[in-house]
C-alpha cells in the first residue's frame, strides 16, 4: 500500500484557520510560515535570511485552545519540512518534575526523547517556577534549558502559560529568551464564538438547536461573560453536558424514549447562570442548581 501523501501547509493553515476565534494567533501563526517558506526558498538560492527560532510561547488564559493549536503547529512544522515528524508531547509539570534532582532531570530528558522529531508542548510552564525555594521546577527549567541549547537537537518546544506569570518565568530565565522571541497571545473567547463552539458540539452530537433556545444559549453566555466569569472553552462542554442531562430527564418524563423529542434541545434545558460553579480544582464547571 501506498505511503500517504505529506500534508502541505496550505491544508494545515486550512485547519488553523477553520477553528473558532484566536484571530491574532491565526495570524501568528501564518507570519511564521510565510518567514520560514522564504527561508527556505532564499536558502535553496544561496541568499542570506533572517532565522526563524521553531520555539513559541503560547500566552494567555487556559482553555482558549492551545493544545489544539500546538498540534496544528506541529503538522505545520513537518509540512513545511521544518521538523521530520508530526507529533506532538504534551507534558505537564507532574511528567517533569520527581522527588529529586536527579529523577528530575532523567524525566525531563525522557520527555525530551519522545519529542525528538517534533514538538515538546509544556502546558502550564509557569508551574515549574511557581514553587518554594529549592523546588525541582527549578532544575526541570534547568535541564529543558541543557537540551533546548544544544545546536543539534531535533525538535521544538512550545511553553504554554497565562500571560504574566509567563513574563516571570522570562525576567528570571533569560536562557529561555530565544523562545520568547515569539509569544503567540491567546485571547479570551466572546460570547458569540462561545455560541458557536456550543452549537458545533451540538452539531457533533446530532442534537438540534432551534431559534428560540439560540437565543436562550446567547443571552445564558452573554451574562456569563459580562460576569467576567468562564470565558474559555471550557465552560461549552460542561454547558452542553448539562443541557444534554436536562434533556434526558424531560424526554423520559415524556414516556417512551423512541418516541420522545431526545434530538433537539429546548429553551427549558438551559440552565440558569447563577446554577454554573468551578469545581475545586478550578479546570472543569459543574451545575448545581436545578
Amino acid at each position: 500500500m501506498a505511503a500517504a501523501a505529506p500534508e502541505t501547509p496550505e491544508a494545515v493553515l486550512a485547519d488553523l484557520d477553520a477553528l473558532v476565534g484566536l484571530a491574532p494567533v491565526k495570524a501568528a501563526l501564518h507570519r511564521l510560515a510565510d518567514v520560514h517558506r522564504l527561508n527556505a526558498h532564499r536558502r535553496a538560492a544561496g541568499e542570506p535570511v533572517i532565522e526563524q527560532p521553531l520555539d513559541l510561547v503560547f500566552a494567555g488564559d487556559p482553555g482558549t485552545a492551545e493544545d489544539e493549536v500546538a498540534r496544528i503547529v506541529a503538522r505545520l512544522y513537518a509540512a513545511l519540512g521544518l521538523l521530520p515528524e508530526a507529533k506532538l508531547a504534551e507534558v505537564g509539570r507532574e511528567h517533569l518534575v520527581g522527588p529529586d534532582a536527579d529523577q528530575t532531570r532523567e524525566r525531563v530528558r525522557a520527555a525530551v526523547a519522545a519529542a525528538e522529531g517534533g514538538v515538546l508542548f509544556v502546558d502550564d510552564a509557569q508551574r515549574l517556577a511557581m514553587g518554594p525555594p529549592g523546588d525541582q521546577g527549578e532544575a526541570a527549567i534547568a535541564t529543558l534549558v541543557e537540551a533546548m541549547a544544544d545546536a543539534g537537537r531535533g525538535f521544538a518546544v512550545i511553553l504554554s502559560g497565562p500571560t504574566e506569570p509567563m513574563r516571570v518565568i522570562a525576567a528570571h530565565h533569560p536562557a529561555l529568551a530565544p523562545a520568547f522571541e515569539d509569544v503567540v497571545e491567546f485571547p479570551r473567547y466572546t460570547p458569540d464564538e462561545l455560541a458557536l463552539l456550543f452549537e458545533r458540539e451540538a452539531g457533533r452530537l446530532g442534537i438540534a438547536v432551534p431559534d428560540d433556545v439560540r437565543a436562550a444559549i446567547a443571552a445564558h453566555l452573554a451574562e456569563v461573560h459580562a460576569g467576567g466569569r468562564f470565558r474559555d472553552a471550557r465552560y461549552v462542554p460542561a454547558l452542553v453536558e448539562e443541557m444534554y442531562a436536562r434533556l434526558a430527564a424531560r424526554a423520559l418524563a415524556d414516556g417512551d424514549l423512541a418516541d420522545a423529542d431526545h434530538r433537539s434541545f429546548a429553551v427549558a434545558d438551559v440552565p440558569p447562570v447563577a446554577a454554573a460553579e468551578p469545581a475545586d480544582t478550578g479546570l472543569r464547571v459543574g451545575f448545581s442548581a436545578p
